[in-house]
């Protein structure tokens, strides 16, 4: 696509997005472009916010990095530069080219561990270039397993086009379960607001997962980053405690949501706690699984 056309169509879309955040939303779609025509295809499973903002068509979601998970490749750095490096010499008669400036672990700026990659992407008609982040997770486990997702294009050549890119994606359940997990795990110290909006988005949707199925998500989950804490009944009351603490948190309510909120007019009618508040319902139904799984009395 010729940069000037770019322009044109970012002035036709939501004003409440930057004009470079969606020069990243187009990098993004132009790399999961050649993604999708590699060999490597099937090995990358999409996650994070830019998934979240294909399922629920929310295009503020979008975010200014692309998360995903890396599986059945060796995961050595030098392994991933080189499939990096494959990927993006892909050629689509777009008008633009990719070069890959950093790959780094990721585990010291991330919870789990990883790598992070760096790209820039220079539109070959005038020079100018976009830079965008790629995150790739090791490890978690996909329950019940990663599904052929089609993402519609937001950026077409042509007006009448409706083009989508037909990835390897998380399932809802697995999508939450990571969530549940950041939450419960951070409690207060948490300052990423959007893991809540993202539980909110799930919570009140058609496609809720089945608390039994999510059960089982979570356990998975929660079994690769913590083995050394099993589920138990003790564990669970310190999980509504922390729930309790985000609740009752001024810190959280009325600083940092109230920032996140400010320049997003999608969640300004939203309030933290009322969040917290129905997850807390959905872990306490989820307790009541456990409890049945486990023969365990609650009387």
């Amino acid at each position: 696509m010729k940069p000037n056309r770019l322009k044109d169509l970012i002035k036709s879309k939501n004003p409440e997005i930057s004009f470079e955040e969606y020069r990243i939303r187009y990098a993004t779609e132009r790399f999961l472009s050649r993604l999708q025509e590699s060999e490597y295809k099937a090995n990358f499973i999409i996650k994070g916010g830019f998934l979240l903002g294909t399922i629920y068509k929310v295009e503020q979601r979008t975010t200014k990095d692309l998360d995903t998970l890396i599986k059945g490749i060796s995961v050595d750095r030098k392994n991933i530069t080189k499939i990096l490096e494959t990927v993006i010499s892909i050629e689509l008669d777009d008008g633009v080219q990719f070069e890959l400036i950093n790959l780094f672990d990721s585990q010291q700026e991330r919870v789990y561990d990883g790598f992070r990659a760096k790209f820039k992407m220079t539109f070959l008609e005038e020079k100018s270039i976009v830079h965008f982040d790629l995150d790739l997770g090791v490890g978690d486990a996909i329950t019940p397993q990663a599904e052929m997702i089609d993402i519609p294009l937001l950026f077409n050549e042509n007006k009448d086009d409706h083009k989508v890119i037909t990835l390897y994606a998380y399932p809802i359940e697995t999508i939450l379960a990571e969530k549940t997990e950041i939450i419960l795990n951070l409690g207060t110290k948490n300052s990423r607001m959007k893991d809540f909006y993202d539980i909110h988005l799930i919570l009140n949707s058609q496609n809720k997962p089945n608390i039994t199925k999510f059960y089982e998500a979570f356990l998975n989950t929660w079994m690769v980053r913590h083995k050394e804490l099993t589920i138990d009944e003790e564990l669970f009351e310190d999980w509504f405690f922390t729930v309790d603490e985000i609740i009752s948190s001024e810190e959280m309510n009325e600083i940092f949501w109230k920032n996140y909120i400010k320049d997003r007019g999608y969640a300004k009618h939203l309030k933290l706690k009322n969040i917290v508040s129905q997850f807390k319902d959905y872990l306490e139904a989820l307790q009541s699984v456990y409890r049945v799984k486990n023969d365990v009395d609650f009387f």
